[in-house]
């Protein structure tokens, strides 16, 4: 496994994020690694759980767990955060939380189409502000990055996901220019 930094997945709504994010902890837990697991979704939830899902909410979620992030690497921990971060905004919060810091950053970003977006949608039991419209525009829109690792959410199972993730970090990968990252994140317009 790399050093200890911040690993983020990312991607569009419905492409695999979560899912293989469940699979790496499982994987932490059988194997005693020391990597801590955060999803901003469950932060937001016990945050704001009579939210309307509004940009600033969400901005302080992300803030939220950014500071925890900085915490934990600052403590030798390497973290694993699970979001869309589509937005330059949510990207340059993780920067500025992690300012001063040499811990490394790595991306990796889930790829779905925007039809297997709609339709894993469908099949989603969890209440969400999402409706099929913007699951599909999300994924045609999404800003994806060079430097990321690019996981096709359907080209395996979330566990030949995980241990691709694994498989890639032990290689000890360079870690993202963290501003270029920033910089091509959506704005919100």
């Amino acid at each position: 496994m790399a050093a200890n930094g911040i690993v983020v997945l990312s991607g569009p709504p419905s492409s695999g994020k979560t899912t293989a994010r469940k699979v790496l902890a499982e994987e932490r837990t059988a194997s005693g690694h020391g990597r801590i697991h955060l999803e901003v979704d469950t932060l937001f939830e016990l945050l704001f759980p009579e939210s309307d899902r509004n940009r600033d909410d969400r901005m302080h979620a992300y803030d939220a767990a950014h500071l925890l992030a900085r915490m934990f690497v600052d403590r030798g921990q390497t973290l694993v955060l699970e979001c869309t971060y589509a937005r330059r905004d949510q990207r340059a919060s993780l920067l500025e939380a992690l300012a001063g810091s040499a811990a490394p950053l790595w991306v990796v970003e889930f790829f779905v189409t925007p039809d297997e977006a709609v339709s894993r949608f469908r099949q989603r039991l969890q209440a969400t502000d999402l409706d099929e419209a913007l699951v599909r525009e999300r994924a045609e829109a999404f800003p994806y990055f060079d430097g990321a690792l690019r996981v096709g959410s359907s080209s395996g199972t979330p566990e030949e996901h995980a241990q691709s993730i694994i498989t890639w970090l032990r290689q000890g990968p360079r870690p993202v220019d963290q501003d270029a990252w920033a910089r091509a994140g959506r704005g919100w317009n």
